[in-house]
């Protein structure tokens, strides 16, 4: 049934064809009942399937009604005058396809507007002037024929026009791929084709038969009935929300609405009356013309008034908190700074940004966070206005303030904790309350010096993400230190792009030692960067590439590098084939969806085996994004690659990241191993977590080992590698093979088991002297060490 039904626009469509070519043909009754069977099926399947409404059924009655009238007609030898009769169908068909117009329009847009009235009778008037000069007088004045029988033979040539220049247009306008409005589409036209055919017939410029004429409104009818019939029928009356009424007056409109106006004038210039009564029409049809003209430049003036103050509106009141925005602050700061220049004020701005905002537009969704928005702007305004000050929303979720009335940072600060006293209050939205927390940065205008709007504007922005990099609900206040700061991490990020591509970064590798047997188990690749002859520390540039999005770039390009690397020793007999790299990754990397995808390549560019691979990480990082980053770990992980936990120990949440997360290493931090030596506490955390690692059967490694002394600890209390200046600062690639073979002459030597005394000891200088000269200052601790054991005693620094 369903298949059947989908069949049967095509079949009417089939037959609108073969009545445009054959239809004349058919004898007695057939044409009338063959109409007659398509429309009620077209009205059953539009009313019942495609819940057209009862507007769109009438008009296929009516239209097929008149059709089958106007046949009757014909086959009864022309009983009544042609002429009259067609006026008939030409007013029920012109009628039915306009209300069928009329329903779509307003379904769709919402309403008809003035400029669609005066559209459509600028086209009527432009039309109906054109087929007065061309046809109607001449049946009057030439043929001698009745005005009104002329009026109602030519009648439907421009509500044909009329009808296709809207279905036309409403085509053009998000319609263009469906099946019923290019349907539609085709009936309009084949009309205007009939009525054009039929008018030229009676002038004698075309020959005719009633019988064809019949059969191309047959055509048109028919074609209607295949668009209503159709499984699009309902999309034309859907609402087109994503068009706003500027846009649905196409070219395609302004177009045939143009030429509706220009021909009509070509003819009146190139044809002359025939007599008073046809210049008195002309003139009346000219005069109707320029007045919807008129009408029309008013009405698109008016709109574009409308359309300005909107815009103007848009641009100084925020849609959403209405308040003002960034660009009307802009304009309030500058009175303020010209009305208090040379005054005892100082002008304050406060600027604020929502922490963790997109956390709350994630969990509560759009709308509940569009209130969160409306709550904050209307407790900032009360708290402003109180004290005559001026709130504006600068951004998504950043509001800012100015005072002209504060005289002192002191007075300043007193504003702004009433800012944050508005803001301590619960948020209730929806069914529950929330607290918002915000970091603020205050810049306050220098006394009796110029400053221009902008630069005060900025100035609050720079404390602003100064706050922001301190931490949540933190204050900054403007001084000359932080435009210092923010210029030299402008200047950072500017050097770090391109930074790889001039082979400034290279990776340094510190090993990781087995405490029982000092055997290098694996190194850390640790990233350098050499700027200007000068080695940057990573303090000074990882945070700038973490927030500008450039550590991917180089995260990708640190993990080709020391698996690379790796690669080149193992095959060298550098290291043993089962050493280990690790190489840490940053919250950037893990949320990136690409990133197992960047270590899967990795791997099989540089043929390292994966479980050769430690990837670091902190606890940060995974609980920005839990479920991401579980997802990207787990798949990296059933790739082979181990992942470790950095800093164990130092957040809130690293036991629960054990369970939650694949991990299969944590690091000890350094800030326990420092003090494992002279504090109880520390001594005590720290065997706490090597019996935990122990039970989970994770692998363990210690940061920062620098005394002989936290190393006997640590062996005391069974941990199993570690990794610090004691054992070997980080070193180049280029130094690894004399870093491993002073390495291995440190395996016999006391700190990894011998006693105190033992004559190795003796042997120091000779370690000392394989050494390289390129890594002499790397390995210094190396050979410190060696010599100390035997004459420094445990506790003290070799370093």
């Amino acid at each position: 049934m369903n298949r059947a039904l989908r069949f049967a626009p095509w079949l009417f469509t089939a037959c609108a064809l073969v009545l445009a070519v054959t239809g004349s043909r058919l004898e007695g009754p057939v044409l009338s009942i063959l109409l007659v069977t398509i429309g009620l099926s077209a009205i059953v399947i539009a009313r019942s399937v495609n819940a057209m409404p009862w507007i769109f059924a009438l008009a296929v009655l009516v239209s097929g009604i008149s059709v089958v009238l106007f046949d009757a007609n014909v086959i009864q030898n022309r009983a009544v005058s042609p002429s009259t009769f067609g006026m008939v169908v030409d007013l029920l068909v012109g009628v039915a396809l306009l209300a069928i117009l009329a329903k779509a329009i307003r379904l769709r847009r919402g309403h008809l507007d003035e400029r669609d009235v005066i559209d459509l009778v600028t086209v009527a008037l432009g039309s109906a002037l054109a087929v007065w000069i061309v046809v109607t007088s001449r049946l009057i004045f030439i043929d001698d024929m009745e005005p009104l029988q002329a009026v109602g033979a030519t009648l439907f040539m421009p509500i044909a026009a009329l009808l296709f220049t809207f279905i036309v247009d409403l085509l053009f306008t998000g319609l263009r791929s469906n099946r019923t409005m290019q349907l539609i589409a085709g009936a309009a036209g084949v009309n205007v084709v009939a009525a054009m055919a039929s008018a030229f017939t009676l002038i004698g410029l075309a020959d005719l038969s009633h019988d064809n004429e019949t059969a191309l409104f047959a055509s048109a009818f028919t074609l209607l009935c295949a668009g209503l019939a159709h499984s699009d029928a309902p999309g034309i009356l859907a609402p087109d929300g994503s068009a706003r009424p500027a846009a649905m007056y196409t070219p395609l409109r302004l177009t045939l609405t143009g030429a509706c106006l220009i021909v009509p004038g070509v003819l009146v210039a190139s044809l002359a009356p025939f007599d008073r009564f046809d210049a008195i029409v002309r003139v009346a049809f000219i005069v109707a013309l320029v007045c919807s003209v008129v009408v029309r430049l008013f009405v698109a003036v008016r709109s574009h008034e409308g359309a300005h103050d909107e815009l103007v509106s848009r641009l100084h009141l925020d849609d959403l908190t209405k308040l003002p925005t960034r660009a009307r602050f802009v304009s309030e700061v500058e009175d303020v700074l010209e009305a208090t220049w040379r005054s005892e004020f100082q002008p304050t701005i406060i600027q604020l940004n929502l922490d963790r905002f997109k956390n709350i537009n994630d969990s509560l969704g759009h709308y509940e966070a569009n209130e969160v928005l409306v709550i904050v702007a209307d407790r900032l305004n009360a708290a402003a206005t109180a004290y005559g000050g001026v709130v504006a929303r600068s951004g998504g979720d950043d509001f800012v303030i100015i005072d002209a009335t504060t005289t002192s940072a002191d007075d300043a600060m007193e504003r702004l904790e009433a800012v944050r006293e508005v803001l301590a209050a619960p948020f209730r939205v929806g069914d529950g309350s929330l607290f918002v927390s915000a970091s603020f940065g205050v810049a306050v205008a220098p006394r009796n010096r110029t400053i221009s709007a902008e630069e005060f504007m900025r100035r609050a922005d720079i404390a602003t993400h100064e706050a922001k990099a301190a931490g949540r609900g933190k204050v900054a206040v403007f001084d000359d230190s932080m435009q210092a700061h923010l210029a030299h991490r402008m200047d950072v990020e500017h050097a770090l792009h391109g930074a790889i591509g001039r082979q400034e970064m290279q990776l340094y590798h510190q090993p990781i030692v087995d405490i029982r047997t000092g055997t290098v188990t694996g190194f850390e690749s640790l990233i350098r960067w050499q700027r200007d002859g000068v080695i940057v520390p990573p303090g000074d540039f990882i945070t700038i590439a973490e927030e500008t999005g450039i550590i991917r770039e180089l995260g990708a390009w640190a993990l080709h590098e020391a698996l690379g690397e790796l690669r080149g020793w193992i095959d060298d007999a550098v290291v043993d084939p089962a050493t280990t790299i690790s190489v840490n990754v940053s919250p950037r990397q893990i949320a990136d969806p690409d990133f197992a995808a960047v270590v899967r390549d990795a791997l099989e560019a540089t043929g390292v085996p994966a479980h050769l691979l430690w990837l670091e990480m902190t606890e940060s990082m995974m609980l920005e994004e839990p479920e991401l980053a579980e997802s990207t770990l787990r798949e990296i992980r059933d790739m082979g690659v181990r992942l470790a936990l950095d800093d164990f120990g130092t957040g809130y949440s690293s036991l629960s990241l054990l369970q939650q997360f694949p991990i299969q290493r944590i690091k000890i931090d350094r800030a326990f191993v420092n003090g494992i030596a002279e504090q109880g506490n520390d001594r005590s955390l720290v065997r706490t977590i090597i019996a935990m690692a122990q039970s989970m059967a994770l692998d363990l490694v210690a940061e920062g080992v620098e005394t002989v002394y936290q190393l006997e600890v640590l062996r005391e209390l069974a941990c199993d590698k570690a990794q610090g200046y004691l054992i070997s600062r980080p070193v180049p690639p280029d130094a690894m093979r004399s870093t491993m073979v002073a390495l291995d002459e440190l395996t016999s030597l006391s700190m990894f088991g011998s006693q105190d005394g033992d004559p190795t000891a003796r042997e120091t200088p000779r370690v000392a002297a394989r050494i390289e000269e390129p890594i002499e200052h790397h390995a210094a601790s190396m050979a410190a060490v060696v010599g100390s054991v035997s004459s420094r005693p445990l506790g003290q620094p070799v370093l």
